[in-house]
């Protein structure tokens, strides 16, 4: 066989096999087991995300920046632009919430975030519901129905009137955390854009 045929074949081969690893690796970075990854996001109790949150009603439509830190039951939200009168915060857990809001000299205070941010704000996040939904998990506090994609990561979700959907994931360290989460319920359209997710676990 001439000598230029073989090296042909050669680099023909070489190439092949860089092809083959390349694929093997990416394959490796994607997620598969379901179970693995929800025990992941279920360990996952410290983190901070930014994003672009945007919610729609049947008669307004307002977008505002969001920075959300959660430390196990803490939350802290910081929103800024036309949906948060400024720059709003909200504080809490389970069984206290506040608000702090520009044009008020104290902060409000009520039994759940919900409520202070209807009457405020005149929208509002579940916030029990979606500290969960936000990492691409079903909240353990009731009933849901979830669908997951061939990697094993949640697509969609309904739970506590809620549906949900999940797009966009990407990895960070070692967990595959969602980009882009749509919320439709109680008229409510809410669009979460994530473009920085924080792990302090």
């Amino acid at each position: 066989m001439p000598n230029n045929i073989v090296q042909r074949l050669q680099t023909l081969a070489l190439l092949l096999l860089m092809m083959l690893m390349g694929t093997l690796s990416a394959c490796s970075l994607l997620p598969g087991d379901q179970q693995l990854q929800q025990q992941q996001l279920e360990q996952l109790q410290d983190w901070q995300l930014r994003g672009k949150l945007s919610v729609r009603t049947n008669s307004d439509s307002v977008t505002g920046y969001l920075t959300w830190e959660q430390q196990h039951q803490q939350y802290d939200l910081f929103i800024t632009g036309p949906m948060g009168q400024g720059s709003s915060r909200l504080q809490g857990n389970p069984t206290e919430a506040t608000l702090t809001l520009p044009d008020h000299d104290q902060p409000l205070t009520a039994p759940n975030a919900e409520s202070l941010m209807a009457e405020y704000l005149g929208w509002y996040l579940p916030i029990e519901g979606i500290r969960y939904w936000v990492k691409g998990q079903p909240s353990p506090a009731s009933k849901a129905t979830s669908q997951f994609d061939d990697y094993g990561l949640l697509s969609n979700l309904q739970q506590n009137g809620w549906t949900i959907r999940f797009s966009r994931y990407q990895q960070h360290q070692g967990i595959w955390l969602p980009g882009l989460i749509k919320l439709k319920g109680y008229d409510y359209t809410l669009t979460l854009a994530i473009n920085e997710w924080t792990l302090h676990d």
